[in-house]
């Protein structure tokens, strides 16, 4: 099978999984808290689950690392902000600002694909690449053959 075959379709499966269940445990914790510790609460659950989710189910990295955690939540922060200043940014045009959250969403959902595959997971994807090839008795991209 192809490397990262079907990653895309995995990635927007677990998200609508990880905002459906955000989305619960923010209605459900509304009931009971205020707004501020109900929406922080809840983008806790987010993040943490997306973590797993994408690290496990989508770029199937064997063990998540504390710098692969490091740098989601760097993420997660970044496009917290990306989609403020987006928001922020179309109102300015008049563009009322429920719309524009959701003229960002594929936007912001591409960046997070990207960042994920290059940055957050690229790493443990690659060292689970070489441990396949040195399985099979392959070259590795790290190092190119010397023959000609």
């Amino acid at each position: 099978m192809l490397k990262g075959t079907g990653r895309k379709r995995r990635f927007l499966g677990y998200g609508a999984l990880n905002v459906l269940v955000t989305n619960l445990v923010l209605q459900l914790l509304l009931l009971v808290a205020g707004t501020g510790m109900a929406t922080l609460l809840s983008q806790l659950v987010n993040v943490s689950l997306g973590f797993v989710l994408y690290g496990k189910k989508v770029f199937r990295v064997e063990k998540l690392r504390k710098r692969s955690g490091i740098s989601y939540l760097s993420m997660a922060m970044l496009l917290w902000w990306a989609n403020w200043a987006g928001i922020t940014q179309l109102g300015q045009f008049g563009i009322p600002k429920n719309l524009s959250a959701l003229c960002l969403i594929p936007v912001l959902a591409f960046i997070s694909y990207f960042l994920q595959k290059k940055i957050v997971f690229a790493r443990l994807q690659q060292a689970r690449y070489l441990k396949a090839s040195a399985f099979f008795g392959q070259d590795s991209p790290a190092k190119p053959s010397m023959r000609q």
